[in-house]
């Protein structure tokens, strides 16, 4: 397996909606190690990270990045969709960030969260009345 990230960011969306997804390959079993966001704007933000109870099918999908000299990845993130994640029944992590630019957190999956071939993705769910634009960034081994 090969370590791949790619930092992107997320969209503006209101209270009870998805902002970004990454999502596996039919091929692929990966494994998110690590996800962290940081605030682009001055705008308070709650974002929870869980499994989609559905299988969202990505638009203008954005595959994650070698970051040794392995092939391309499968793994892609995407910030729009033909069908939309839906909220996760729970939630890995959960996110109550002030209205400061540049706040942010890192989270590490010592095993890693496993994604499933095709299936559900790792969705990031806007939890609050507001949100701002920020940068995404994730690693997995794929």
């Amino acid at each position: 397996m090969a370590i791949y990230s790619l930092s992107m960011p997320s969209t503006v969306s209101g209270s009870g909606a998805p902002s970004w997804d990454c999502k596996a390959a039919a091929n692929s079993n990966p494994r998110v190690m690590e996800l962290g966001v940081s605030n682009g704007a001055a705008t308070a933000m709650t974002y929870g990270w869980g499994r989609s109870s559905n299988t969202p099918t990505q638009t203008g999908i954005v595959l994650l990045q070698a970051e040794g000299l392995e092939a391309a990845a499968l793994t892609g993130c995407a910030v729009t969709w033909s069908t939309a994640p839906t909220v996760p029944a729970q939630y890995f992590r959960r996110y109550y960030g002030p209205a400061t630019i540049g706040a942010g957190i890192f989270y590490t999956f010592p095993r890693g969260i496993s994604l499933a071939a095709a299936g559900a993705s790792l969705v990031q769910w806007n939890l609050a009345a507001s949100s701002a634009v920020i940068g995404v960034h994730v690693v997995a081994d794929e």
